[in-house]
C-alpha cells in the first residue's frame, strides 16, 4: 500500500504546483520529507543525500557559461549573422532558424535558453515577411529540442545521468542522434504542410548585423573550447564550463552577479527537487509498482508507441526534464525485463526522452508559452494557443506511428 501512496505524492506534487503556480520541485521536497521520513521511515540524512549533486553541478556550470554568452550579446549576434546568410530568400529563413536552434541548443545553452533567444527574433521577422507564425514558432521550438538532448546540454545531461544512475548504462550520443532525426523529419513535414515550399523564389530584405567585438570573440572561442574539451578531452562538461566561465569573468565578459542571476534556478530546483522525491518513491517500491502497471498495458508490439504517447501527454501538462524523464526512465530496466527483452532499456529510455520532448510546443510548456509571449502584438494569441496545443498532439501521434513501425532507435 505504501508503494502506491508514494506514487500519489508525485501526482499530488504536480497538481499542487500546477494549480497554485508553485515550483513542483519545492513541493516535491516537502513530500519527500513528510512522506519519506514520517511514513516511509527513511532517515532525513538519507533523503538529503538523494539530491542529485552531480547533475546539479553539471547543469549549473553549463548554464552559467551560456548566461555570460547571452548577457554580452554573443549568442544574439551569432544568430543574426547566420540568419543573414539566407540573403533574403524567404523559403530559407525558417529552415535557417531551425538549424540555428539545433546548433545553438546542442553546444550548451539547451532548449529553453535557445528558444528564449531565438523566438523574439524569429517571430518579428516572420511577421514582417509574412511567414506563418505557427511555422516559425514550431521550427524554432523543434530545433531547440532537437539540440536540447545533446550530451552537453542541460536536458541531455539529465537524460544521460538518469540512464546511468538507473542501470541503463552510458548512452553516449544515442539519444541525441535519434532525437535529431525525429525532430528534423517532423519539422520538414511541418514546413511543407504550412506552405514552406510555396515561398520558394520570394525574397525579402534582411539587415546585415555588425561584426563581433573583442569580448564576443573571446566568448566564441570559449564555447568552441568547451565543445572540443568535452568531446576530445573527455572532461566533465560541468567542470569545463566552470573553468571557462571563470576565464570569461577575468576578461570582464559579463557582470558576474547578472550572469549568476541568469542561471535558471527555478529549473534546477524543479529537476533536483523532483529527483529527491523520485528516489524516495523508488526506495519505497513505487517505481517497481509503476513498472509492473506499465508492463501490463503493453505488448512487445505496442510498448514503444504507448510509452511514447504516455511520455508526450504527460509532458504537455508537466515538465519533460523535471517530471516525465525522472519518473519514467527509472522503470526502463525492469520494464525491459517485464517485456521479455523485446525492447532494450536503451530503446525505452530514448523513447521516453524523445516522446516527452516532441510535445513541448504545447502552450502549457515553457517553450510554447514563450512563443505566445513573444509573438507580435497584432498576432491572434488565442488562435496561436490552439494551434500550438493541437501541434503538440500531432507531434505525439507522429512519434507513436514511427515507433509502431519500428522506425525509431537505429543508433542505440
Amino acid at each position: 500500500m505504501i508503494e502506491i501512496l508514494s506514487l500519489f505524492t508525485l501526482v499530488l506534487a504536480v497538481i499542487i504546483g500546477f494549480w497554485k503556480n508553485i515550483n513542483v520541485g519545492l513541493i516535491a521536497i516537502v513530500f519527500a520529507f513528510l512522506f519519506g521520513h514520517y511514513v516511509g521511515k527513511i532517515p532525513v540524512n538519507t533523503i538529503i543525500g538523494y539530491w542529485p549533486l552531480r547533475l546539479f553541478f553539471t547543469t549549473f556550470g553549463v548554464t552559467l557559461l551560456f548566461s555570460i554568452a547571452k548577457l554580452n550579446g554573443t549568442l544574439e549576434k551569432l544568430s543574426r549573422m547566420i540568419i543573414f546568410q539566407s540573403h533574403g530568400r524567404k523559403a530559407m529563413i525558417p529552415i535557417l532558424f531551425y538549424f540555428l536552434a539545433l546548433i545553438l541548443a546542442s553546444i550548451g545553452p539547451g532548449n529553453i535558453s535557445t528558444s528564449a533567444l531565438l523566438l523574439p527574433i524569429g517571430l518579428v521577422i516572420a511577421y514582417r515577411t509574412n511567414i506563418s507564425i505557427l511555422m516559425m514558432s514550431g521550427l524554432i521550438i523543434l530545433g531547440s529540442i532537437a539540440g536540447g538532448l545533446s550530451p552537453i546540454a542541460p536536458n541531455g545531461i539529465v537524460a544521460l545521468e538518469l540512464a546511468a544512475a538507473n542501470g541503463v548504462g552510458d548512452m553516449g550520443f544515442g539519444i541525441y542522434i535519434n532525437n535529431v532525426i525525429v525532430m528534423t523529419v517532423f519539422s520538414a513535414l511541418l514546413y511543407v504542410f504550412l506552405g514552406g515550399l510555396k515561398m520558394n523564389g520570394v525574397r525579402v530584405e534582411i539587415e546585415k548585423p555588425e561584426s563581433f567585438n573583442k569580448i564576443q570573440i573571446v566568448t566564441l572561442i570559449s564555447i568552441a573550447l568547451l565543445v572540443i574539451w568535452v568531446i576530445v578531452g573527455g572532461v566533465n562538461v560541468g567542470i569545463a564550463a566552470f573553468v571557462l566561465a571563470a576565464v570569461l569573468f577575468l576578461f570582464r565578459a559579463a557582470d558576474e552577479t547578472q550572469a549568476i542571476l541568469g542561471v535558471p534556478w527555478s529549473t534546477l530546483l524543479l529537476i533536483c527537487g523532483t529527483a529527491v522525491l523520485i528516489n524516495v518513491i523508488d526506495t519505497l517500491g513505487g517505481v517497481s509498482v509503476l513498472t509492473t502497471f506499465l508492463a501490463n498495458l503493453m505488448t512487445p508490439r505496442t510498448a514503444m508507441p504507448i510509452l511514447g504517447v504516455l511520455s508526450g501527454v504527460m509532458s504537455i501538462f508537466s515538465s519533460a526534464v523535471g517530471v516525465v524523464m525522472p519518473t519514467l526512465i527509472p522503470t526502463a530496466v525492469n520494464l525491459s525485463n517485464e517485456l521479455g527483452g523485446s525492447s532494450s532499456p536503451a530503446l525505452i529510455t530514448a523513447t521516453i526522452a524523445v516522446g516527452s520532448h516532441i510535445t513541448t510546443t504545447s502552450p502549457f510548456s515553457t517553450m510554447g508559452a514563450l512563443a505566445l509571449a513573444t509573438a507580435p502584438e497584432t498576432v491572434d494569441r488565442k488562435k496561436l494557443f490552439k494551434q500550438l496545443f493541437i501541434l503538440s498532439f500531432v507531434a505525439s501521434g507522429f512519434f507513436a506511428i514511427i515507433s509502431f513501425l519500428g522506425l525509431f532507435g537505429f543508433f542505440l
